[in-house]
């Protein structure tokens, strides 16, 4: 799905490179299990950029359920933006960035 030199940047900073990416997705999957993803693009999306025609700007909304090995089932929500560029016959992401909607509270500290 990504390019060799894809960024996808993530409320936690960006992963850059197609094998960190790979490593962080195998991470999540050990970690919880995801269920009920929906991924829709915008009205008007994917927005043509360049002039060669082999790039695309695209633009969405995003939800899941995580499930991790304890704890109850988390529903997550939030927009996306790509760009996808054409490397042969595939569409392929070279760059996504997120965000989540409202963003989870951060844990009470205790003294």
């Amino acid at each position: 799905l990504y390019t060799q030199d894809a960024v996808w940047v993530t409320p936690q900073g960006p992963v850059i490179g197609r094998e960190a990416i790979e490593k962080l997705f195998t991470g999540m999957f050990q970690q919880g299990h995801f269920s009920d993803h929906l991924n829709k693009d915008d009205q008007g999306s994917p927005h043509m950029i360049g002039t060669a025609g082999n790039e695309v700007w695209r633009t969405g909304e995003w939800s899941f359920t995580v499930q991790g090995k304890s704890g109850d089932p988390i529903k997550l929500k939030g927009y996306w933006s790509a760009i996808n560029v054409r490397e042969g016959d595939a569409w392929k992401i070279q760059m996504l960035t997120f965000n989540v909607t409202p963003a989870p509270a951060a844990p009470a500290q205790t003294k």
